[in-house]
């Protein structure tokens, strides 16, 4: 693990793997509402202070987890996260893109790099803020949970090698950018090298691979 003063631009790499919500974008505040709007709809309240601390993990998996906890809830969990999806779509365009990283994609675009999406958010709900916030050209893969079996989101490497599989590009010769401690944790678990866009720390399989 070594700690940078600024992100790295990825051009060592093959391939550049970016997670979608909270490295491309900031959309918690946009997430949050959705879900809380959602739960509302079912008659539950979500405490900000107990989903904060959970807010990667995917919905229909942070669901399981709150039955978990509190018991079940007062509807089926898919109808509540198909509504949260179709909040969460709505406000696409209330996303805030994150400019540092999406200046990454764009010059690592400009290179002739292949760029995927790797997320624990939906399909849908991923592209409709692509939609939202034009990026979409400049990704040549998009993988998210929707695409992986039940289970295996992020902290399971599955997303991050799909999406490797789907570039053409072994593991290992791909650099993620993440925000999130589960994100790291399922990119390292799938043999690549990992960015942590929070804390400026770079984890590293084996040597650094040449493009």
């Amino acid at each position: 693990m070594i700690s940078l003063s600024q992100p790295p631009d990825g051009s060592e790499y093959a391939a550049l793997i970016f997670d979608w919500d909270g490295t491309l974008v900031d959309s918690r505040v946009v997430c949050f509402e959705a879900l809380a709007r959602a739960m509302a709809d079912a008659g539950v309240t979500l405490d900000p202070s107990w989903y904060w601390p959970r807010q990667a993990v995917a919905s229909p998996d942070l669901l399981k987890v709150w039955e978990s906890e509190f018991g079940a809830l007062p509807q089926p969990t898919g109808e509540i996260i198909d509504r949260c999806r179709i909040y969460v779509q709505a406000a696409a365009h209330q996303l805030k893109v994150v400019d540092h990283v999406v200046d990454i994609a764009r010059a690592a675009h400009a290179r002739g790099q292949r760029l995927a999406i790797g997320s624990n958010a939906s399909t849908d709900t991923v592209a409709a803020g692509l939609q939202g916030t034009g990026l979409r050209t400049l990704f040549d893969v998009v993988v998210t949970w929707s695409d992986v079996p039940p289970g295996r989101g992020k902290p399971a490497p599955d997303i991050f090698l799909l999406a490797a599989s789907k570039l053409g590009v072994a593991p290992g010769r791909c650099l993620v950018y993440e925000d999130a401690e589960i994100g790291i944790e399922a990119a390292v678990a799938a043999g690549m090298s990992a960015y942590d866009v929070n804390t400026s720390e770079l984890h590293t399989i084996g040597n650094r691979p040449a493009a």
